[in-house]
């Protein structure tokens, strides 16, 4: 049986876990700027830059998930 307490410590973590996403959202755009910016300076290594930033990006965005994925399982344990 779940208390009070946990409950509310349960549903502050969902969303304190939701807030997680935007920090990945704000980190893919700063890497595509980036890329961009660089591409624009050198436009002879824009396949690199692009090859090196979609990976940069799936890392940032997996981290994202996983933070979505621990306010989901905030959210069911808590019963929403």
């Amino acid at each position: 049986m779940v208390t009070e307490l946990e409950t509310l410590g349960l549903a502050l973590g969902a969303g304190l876990a939701a807030l997680g996403v935007t920090g990945p959202a704000l980190g893919a755009s700063n890497i595509a700027g980036k890329m961009l910016e660089g591409a624009a300076r050198q436009p002879e290594h824009t396949e690199a830059l692009a090859a090196k930033a979609i990976l940069f990006v799936a890392i940032v965005e997996a981290l994202g998930l996983f933070a979505w994925l621990i306010g989901i399982i905030f959210c069911v344990k808590v019963g929403f």
